[in-house]
């Protein structure tokens, strides 16, 4: 891919849109706050696959328990003044004709915060498509959201695609654990790729999904909602570490991670270590 194609489509996918205001009828996801009744529990060892136009929800068993259809829609969350949203993340996007095999992640779970005022706080690393319009991750919650939750750590794996919000039933964690967030394609054919995504582990947070677009933009990111104060997240820092991407081909790609940060709300990102292997980057709170 030329280097200005790439960089109009990187534009395209890190561009803001307005994050609608939260409503009786919506519920909080890593992705903000979207229509209750297009958000779906997957039954515990269920997956998920497109088919054609729809995506359909499977038990363990393999017994299709519901069927949606996407409306497109994007799914990254705004960022606004107030710190809502992704308000700190490094990414990489992949412009090379080989698809990412594997993207892996090892953090601590933080202390939690010493303030709870209901916010929430979520950590993960996630693929995108081109489009933008669906998401994949491994993700550490603190606080309430559309899965439950509290005052505590807990972990699950979601995907977004379009207006619909799948989530594994949340499990919760520990200060001090060491989590490993992986996304790993399966198989392709043609336009259709599998991917399978969990904390690797932790049981019960696996999640797969069969038929999906290329996923191709790579993050590391903290994302909140409802923080009033500094107090409101963990004290010092998170750091990704172990961060390792691989290509379907075989290669290791040549990775510079582009980083963002909320310096305004005392919010760093840094890029400690560089690369496709064993990459590291710090989020400061």
């Amino acid at each position: 891919m030329r280097a200005s194609t790439a960089a109009t489509l990187l534009v395209g996918l890190l561009a803001p849109f307005t994050l609608a205001a939260p409503t009786a009828e919506t519920a909080l996801t890593p992705g903000g706050f979207r229509v209750a009744a297009n958000i779906h529990q997957i039954p515990s060892g269920g997956s998920l696959a497109h088919v054609g136009s729809e995506v359909h929800v499977f038990s363990a068993n393999g017994t299709v328990v519901h069927k949606v259809t996407p409306a497109a829609t994007k799914v990254k969350a705004a960022v606004s003044p107030e710190a809502t949203g992704w308000v700190a993340y490094a990414s990489w996007l992949n412009t090379g004709s080989s698809p990412i095999s594997s993207f892996t992640t090892t953090w601590k779970v933080p202390a939690v915060p010493a303030a709870n005022h209901g916010q929430t706080v979520f950590l993960f690393n996630s693929i995108e498509p081109n489009s933008g319009d669906a998401i994949l991750q491994p993700v550490l919650q603190f606080g309430p959201s559309a899965a439950g939750g509290g005052s505590f750590w807990a972990l699950a794996t979601w995907y977004l695609v379009g207006d619909q919000t799948f989530f594994t039933t949340p499990v919760r964690t520990t200060a001090g654990s060491t989590l490993n967030g992986v996304i790993t394609l399966t198989s392709s054919s043609g336009s259709l790729f599998n991917y399978n995504s969990a904390f690797s582990n932790v049981a019960g947070t696996t999640l797969t999904v069969t038929g999906a677009a290329q996923l191709t933009w790579a993050t590391e990111t903290l994302e909140a909602y409802a923080v009033t104060s500094a107090s409101d997240y963990p004290t010092g820092s998170t750091v990704f570490s172990g961060i390792n991407l691989k290509l379907a081909s075989g290669a290791v790609p040549t990775v510079a991670w582009s980083h963002v940060s909320d310096t305004a709300d005392g919010l760093t990102t840094t890029v400690n270590t560089n690369g496709a292997t064993n990459a590291q980057i710090t989020i400061a709170y």
